[in-house]
């Protein structure tokens, strides 16, 4: 007896994106990339899908910047160029330290601030963002030490574009 009936059921369908603008899967994320003694703080671009994006920058927002001593005051927000394409099943790792550091105040010595960042792209010529959870990351100087999610009661930043 042939069952092929069930397969047109309503809820055995699978769901499918009605564009394929929808159908990608592009994952920025914070981590610590450590390599010959240091620790950088970097954004990693994670292209899950099968089609090239083009990455135009990431506005990167901080809150709660706890330090000592700094040299200016702290600006908050910073716009990263990025300005180059990640290929299809691949990753890109953008550093994010020079940029936090001069954000946050050029502080004399160990600081921590709350962080997120939103990652503006193109593809098929349909532009969009995602963005990072936000995370406490302690530091010194441009050398990352800890990195963890917030928690929930610390989850207030907020990115708006000018």
């Amino acid at each position: 007896m042939e069952r092929s009936w069930i397969h047109r059921l309503p809820w055995r369908r699978k769901d499918r994106a009605d564009t394929k603008a929808a159908q990608i899967k592009f994952l920025p994320r914070l981590e610590i990339a450590r390599e010959e003694g240091w620790a950088n703080l970097s954004l990693s671009l994670v292209n899950k899908s099968s089609f090239m994006i083009w990455v135009e920058d990431a506005s990167v927002a901080l809150a709660n910047v706890d330090t000592r001593l700094q040299s200016s005051a702290p600006s908050g927000f910073i716009t990263q160029q990025i300005l180059q394409y990640v290929q299809p099943k691949e990753s890109l790792n953008v550093s994010l330290a020079n940029a936090v550091y001069d954000a946050a105040g050029r502080p004399q010595g160990p600081y921590t601030v709350l962080l997120q960042a939103n990652v503006r792209y193109c593809v098929f010529d349909e532009w969009s963002e995602a963005a990072t959870c936000p995370c406490r990351i302690a530091m010194a100087a441009i050398n990352a030490i800890d990195l963890h999610p917030a928690r929930w009661y610390e989850k207030k930043v907020r990115i708006t574009r000018i």
